[in-house]
């Protein structure tokens, strides 16, 4: 395998880890706003999660409605 293709696999394998990330945050950002709209508390979802409190408050504002999952 020549350098080129070394790089381009590896810049491939970092975009696909990257796509698993941010798939990954929206998944616990969509799961801690369905938990405090469910009434669990905001700082305890924000401790579970890694979210900010304020950050929390600012998606449950615009996050819409969520589709039970």
């Amino acid at each position: 395998m020549d350098a080129i293709s070394s790089v381009e696999l590896a810049a491939q394998r970092q975009r696909s880890a990257e796509a698993a990330v941010d798939a990954a945050r929206a998944d616990v950002e969509l799961e801690a706003v369905a938990a405090v709209r469910e009434g669990e508390p905001v700082e305890e979802v924000a401790e579970v999660s890694g979210i900010d409190s304020t950050e929390l408050e600012h998606l449950d504002k615009v996050a819409g409605n969520i589709p039970p999952g």
